[in-house]
């Protein structure tokens, strides 16, 4: 290790402390005030920070630790590709207790009785009536109880925050508005409260100091040490352009996680003479139109739940690419797996170019085209790839790339699925197309 290295790591270290006290006093606020459940809304109109990606919502319910606490979460299954539960501590890591992880996925919700749960079997028809659950938040937990997460670590101070996140990946419509959010009851030694889920007028982005927390965390997403000093490589710091690597568990696991999901990721800086072609094998997932419904889990038919490519600016605060259109609409830099066009192999090719050549380097059969920033021109940009709750039988996803920002670890890892990228120039392109491009970069004149 460098001698630098050690200086930015404990400044990290004690930038992390002095967040996560501003944090905890933050919370704590929010936490002895709310009148509702699910106050905080986490999405990238709202707050476009952290590496987001642009299909999924995450609504944040803070509460105080306390002995004998219990929170019961009354509520319907979502209509959407993917729901889930994670609790957090103070820092917003996840833990686990008694070998009870901090988190529950949609398929794992057994339903109350008279009720069906859409991801344990096909339900035709999903109504109020027959998707009812009840998640169980306590302080004593064992795997023998069903539907029951921990509370905070073991060890947790008296009076501390935690954390619980509800997580929607692809409503149907694609409207996170309808999405019925849970009650939330909090059970206690000084009696009980019931709350109903927040109006809209009542909810509110996250909190400066969680933002910032985010931030933090966005920071070290390529997993290199300087990042851990919340700002960007430079020079030598930096992985090579267009290598995808998965980062270290410390740098990956450290400010929310989310526990389903696995992602590669790769820098690269935009050139408006040259395109960025990504290919690779596209894992089987629930993409058939409309790709909102849920479906049973596990599945033979499907290797991933879900899978996306995102590109994100590599400057504070991390966003993700939305470029306004000059008829007032958007164009956001994620492309989800029912976004994705595939060829007759079942292979994706992504290609990354400016904003304005979308009409013409979308000329192609089988590519999708993802934006460069039309507002950050000076910057890198970060491609995440976003692997999302693996079959057990499928060995190939970024869950099994080793955590070390090997580019040729994750590619040995994931095979014919791994995202290979090269550059093109864009006159090469259009005139000779994607494959091409690829033919040449092999042969090293690409």
């Amino acid at each position: 290790m460098s001698r630098r290295a050690p200086v930015l790591l404990l400044a990290a270290a004690l930038l992390l402390s002095s967040l996560t006290s501003a944090l905890s006093t933050a919370s704590t606020t929010v936490a002895d005030e709310i009148d509702c459940a699910w106050p905080i809304v986490t999405d990238p109109d709202r707050t476009n920070l952290a590496y987001p990606d642009t299909d999924a919502t995450y609504w944040t319910t803070p509460y105080r630790v306390e002995p004998d606490t219990r929170l019961i979460l009354d509520g319907n299954y979502a209509e959407a590709r993917f729901m889930s539960f994670n609790t957090y501590d103070t820092t917003g890591g996840a833990f686990t207790v008694n070998d009870v992880p901090s988190g529950i996925y949609d398929y794992e919700i057994e339903p109350d009785a008279g009720s069906r749960n859409p991801w344990q079997e096909r339900v035709k028809h999903i109504t109020d009536a027959n998707s009812n659950f009840t998640v169980t938040i306590a302080s004593d937990v064992d795997t023998s109880q069903s539907n029951t997460i921990p509370l905070a670590p073991i060890g947790t101070e008296d009076g501390s925050i935690g954390y619980v996140l509800l997580r929607v990946y692809l409503p149907k419509n694609a409207d996170f508005s309808a999405v019925e959010l849970p009650s939330v009851t909090i059970e206690s030694s000084t009696g009980t409260r019931s709350l109903q889920p927040c109006e809209t007028q009542q909810q509110r982005a996250p909190s400066k100091a969680i933002r910032t927390l985010l931030k933090q965390a966005a920071s070290k997403v390529v997993g290199t040490q300087v990042m851990a000093a919340a700002a960007p490589c430079r020079g030598s710091a930096c992985p090579p352009d267009l290598q995808f690597a998965r980062a270290s568990a410390a740098t990956t696991n450290s400010v929310f996680p989310n526990s389903a999901s696995a992602y590669v990721s790769a820098l690269f800086r935009p050139d408006r003479k040259k395109v960025v072609l990504v290919r690779g094998r596209a894992p089987r997932t629930p993409r058939q139109p409309p790709g909102t419904e849920p479906k049973p889990w596990p599945s033979a038919k499907y290797q991933l739940r879900y899978f996306s490519l995102c590109n994100n600016v590599y400057k504070r605060p991390w966003p993700v690419i939305i470029n306004t259109l000059p008829n007032g609409g958007q164009d956001v830099g994620c492309r989800a797996d029912s976004q994705t066009t595939l060829d007759s192999k079942g292979r994706y090719t992504y290609v990354v170019a400016a904003q304005s050549q979308k009409r013409a380097v979308s000329r192609f059969d089988d590519v999708t085209f993802i934006p460069t920033s039309k507002k950050y021109k000076r910057f890198r940009e970060v491609l995440i790839f976003r692997n999302m709750l693996s079959n057990p039988n499928f060995r190939r996803s970024a869950l099994n790339a080793p955590q070390n920002r090997s580019a040729a670890g994750a590619a040995k890892a994931m095979g014919k699925y791994y995202p290979r990228a090269v550059s093109c120039a864009l006159s090469t392109y259009l005139a000779q197309g994607p494959n091409h491009c690829f033919r040449t970069a092999v042969h090293g004149r690409g």
